[in-house]
């Protein structure tokens, strides 16, 4: 290994999007994958919880030299407990690339996260969003990211096709959806680590910018598997106050109520520009 190769952190590494960018980098860098539960060679113990101090010394240790951020508690759901833990946990984090001289760090985060964004998922992705320019780093905004291997939200909603007779959808369905494909993804992280968007100073939304309704998602999802639910319109407030109710008896479930308000308050003017800037070409989605 020359010192030519960049060494690579990532968090969240086992996660869907993590591991999409892992596979993205491993022809080219030498990765050091930061998880919660260790279960191979090569990966290391960490949590949104660890020390400043105790990151920075094994960030050191590895000669690490970028520090890709895409880990994030997807269960927490008030804003509490999302600051003390992903919000709180990802300032360390920085602290720590930053003690241990990375030199360069690219935070994932979502379409979800603008000013004026209702959700706790929104709101405090930006705020890490901030510490993360104020640090130098870069900002990736990503759609919903698909591909073929989904897991993730656009997982969910196939599994949730594929198994339900009747699927209840949000409102009418008509809400927008932006997205991301993988090798779209993987491309740009490419070009993150490489500084082809150093100096940016500003969040990028990665997605395609022509929208998809929900509705035609969840047909056209519905074909591809060969199914025929019955899509049963709900009122997002119904759907919200029943989440909220399994999450207050202290049920944790892989959709949030959090995750409705993000879907019905939507950034209704998403910033596509760095498309352009950057001469990013999204591999396309498209229903017939």
């Amino acid at each position: 290994m020359t010192s030519s190769v960049p060494v690579i952190a990532v968090t969240g590494a086992n996660g869907y999007v993590g591991s999409i960018i892992v596979r993205a980098l491993r022809p080219v860098a030498e990765l050091v994958k930061l998880v919660r539960m260790p279960s191979e060679a090569g990966e290391t113990k960490w949590s949104l919880d660890a020390g400043s101090d105790t990151v920075a010394l094994e960030l050191r240790r590895r000669g690490v030299t970028h520090l890709i951020h895409a880990a994030w508690d997807m269960k927490a759901n008030s804003m509490d407990e999302v600051q003390s833990t992903c919000v709180e946990g990802s300032a360390r984090l920085l602290d720590a690339a930053r003690i241990a001289g990375v030199k360069r760090i690219i935070f994932i985060s979502t379409i979800s996260a603008f000013p004026g964004a209702r959700s706790v998922y929104g709101r405090s992705k930006l705020a890490v969003e901030q510490m993360a320019l104020k640090a130098g780093g870069v900002v990736l905004r990503l759609g919903l990211v698909h591909g073929g291997n989904e897991r993730g939200v656009f997982g969910s909603l196939k599994q949730i096709v594929d198994e339900a007779r009747f699927v209840p959808m949000i409102g009418d369905g008509s809400a927008p959806q932006y997205l991301l494909h993988e090798d779209t993804l993987a491309d740009v992280v490419r070009r993150a680590v490489v500084g082809d968007f150093d100096g940016a100073n500003e969040p990028l939304t990665i997605a395609q910018p022509e929208s998809i309704t929900f509705r035609a998602l969840l047909r056209y999802i519905a074909g591809e598997l060969g199914r025929h639910p019955i899509f049963v319109p709900v009122p997002w407030r119904v759907l919200y106050l029943a989440l909220r109710a399994t999450e207050t008896v202290g049920m944790k479930l892989n959709f949030r109520s959090d995750s409705i308000v993000s879907f019905i308050f939507q950034n209704p003017s998403p910033d596509f520009n760095a498309l352009d800037r950057f001469g990013i070409a999204p591999k396309y989605f498209t229903v017939t």
